[in-house]
């Protein structure tokens, strides 16, 4: 008898240490990424908020900015508000395809599944399903299918597909002092329903914005969207850096971004005088979905930049 509460005693200890051990490894910073690079970016978030380092960045110019999809959420095989556009057209067609001859054909390439004239018509898809829907209807839209939606590809719901390693990453900066954009290519709206699980304030989300109009109904004003998007006001490429200027007043010092309609988000934080920090996210992990982005890697080579491996430098993908 005396052996056997022994035994147990020892087992009892195991487990305490075990679940000590792992809530230990939980408070790490940074716990899903691996060294060397993990080395690098703790030094850099570490140097910034020190007043007696060289590396030190004052805490207004402290601004870090990130791209959505591709980056802090998985992106393939749609990227998260095409998935919206879906479960939209989902629910109104095919009363919506007796709209016009347009609608038509977008409920006829859902009902085929035609996904190669779904990415050919963007434009269409993303705008049209959601003509004369106030703001208020398309964030509760957004909200139900980021927490209800389920990932084709992870089997588990959208909310449950933000990358761990980046999730640690933007609470590590928080806790430096560093102010966090989300800067997207995604509607501003779609940003603002989910950015608060990525640990974002939903003022701080750049992206594109559609045509809109404010309209009286019932003794309140609802802003409702009434066309389709204006180019100009696309927030990729050139855009995501003035956007991201007249959002925050002053250029990021730290930006992470996965395609080149990143590209000048990047050149413009790795140009800051100040000490910066420029992250490109290379998929090259079958856990997730294998796909590069040459012109991207070739210009991260070029500046210097480090270029995140999800296959050789996270240790996880998910929570």
């Amino acid at each position: 008898m005396r052996c056997r509460a022994v035994v147990r005693c020892c087992c009892l200890v195991m487990l305490i240490l075990a679940v000590t051990a792992l809530a230990a490894a939980a408070a790490e910073p940074l716990a899903s990424w691996r060294e060397p690079l993990r080395g690098r970016i703790l030094a850099y978030a570490t140097q910034a908020a020190d007043p007696a380092s060289p590396g030190f960045v004052p805490a207004p110019a402290r601004i870090a900015a990130f791209d959505l999809d591709g980056t802090l959420i998985s992106e393939r095989p749609n990227f998260f508000v095409l998935e919206v556009a879906l479960a939209r057209l989902k629910a109104v067609c095919p009363a919506f395809g007796q709209k016009g001859p347009r609608q038509a054909e977008l409920c006829r390439a859902l009902a085929k599944q035609d996904h190669r004239w779904v990415r050919k018509h963007l434009d269409q898809v993303l705008s049209l399903p959601f003509k004369g829907m106030s703001f208020a209807q398309y964030r509760e839209l957004v909200t139900r299918v980021w927490n209800q939606g389920i990932h084709p590809q992870h089997k588990r719901p959208f909310r449950d597909t933000v990358f761990k390693p980046m999730r640690e990453l933007v609470a590590l900066l928080k806790a430096k002092g560093f102010t966090v954009y989300i800067n997207s290519g995604a509607d501003e709206l779609s940003l603002m329903a989910i950015c608060a699980d990525l640990g974002v304030e939903p003022g701080r989300c750049i992206g594109t914005r559609y045509q809109a109009e404010p309209r009286e109904h019932g003794g309140r004003v609802e802003l409702v969207r009434t066309g389709e998007l204006d180019k100009k006001f696309l927030n990729l490429g050139g855009n995501k850096a003035l956007n991201m200027y007249f959002a925050a007043g002053r250029a990021p010092v730290f930006a992470a971004g996965n395609s080149h309609g990143d590209s000048w988000l990047l050149r413009m934080a790795g140009a800051n005088p100040l000490p910066h920090l420029v992250l490109v996210i290379n998929h090259d992990s079958p856990r997730e979905a294998v796909y590069s982005r040459p012109r991207l890697l070739g210009l991260a080579k070029q500046k210097g930049w480090p270029v995140v491996s999800m296959k050789d430098q996270w240790t996880r993908l998910f929570e």
